[in-house]
């Protein structure tokens, strides 16, 4: 337990300092600083995440603004929150759906392709078969038309 109230005292200590300096931060400073994240959640490209981040920023800068109010903004911000999160899983399950259909097509075409495929190599086999069986035929039928050799063998004179 005596950890805890260690951790508990360093927290409490630099968040004193934290509100201490805050006030004496410039407003533009401080609206810059909390409009950062909307800023940098438009880079991802997902209208959800910069609206959780526009979201947690004005919670934040409602709190600098009016301290006294910190329960009902969070209790807004809360609220607000929990919309964005249940749209953004309804949006993320659609999506995975969309992916599933789209793998199912992929992994049929594929299945068309390999039948094609096998079909075609089919089709190569038999005609390198057909080829060959010409070509042996055309060797058995030149070698039967060539008259066959007198054996000149001394047996053969006597």
């Amino acid at each position: 337990m005596g950890d805890w109230q260690s951790i508990v005292s360093v927290l409490r200590s630099g968040l004193d300092q934290w509100a201490a300096l805050l006030p004496r931060v410039p407003e533009s400073i401080a609206l810059a600083a909390v409009l950062l994240p909307v800023v940098l959640a438009t880079f991802s490209g997902r209208i959800l995440v910069v609206l959780g981040c526009t979201i947690i920023a004005l919670i934040a800068l409602c709190t600098f603004v009016a301290p006294a109010n910190m329960a009902v903004v969070l209790a807004t911000g809360a609220y607000l929150g929990s919309l964005v999160l249940a749209v953004s899983g309804i949006v993320r399950r659609r999506e995975a759906a969309t992916f599933q259909t789209d793998l199912a097509k992929l992994r049929a075409d594929f299945a068309k392709l390999r039948q094609e495929a096998d079909h075609l190599l089919a089709a190569d086999d038999q005609r390198f078969l057909s080829k060959l069986r010409a070509s042996t035929e055309e060797r058995s039928a030149g070698i039967s038309t060539i008259p066959a050799a007198r054996d000149s063998s001394p047996q053969a004179t006597r």
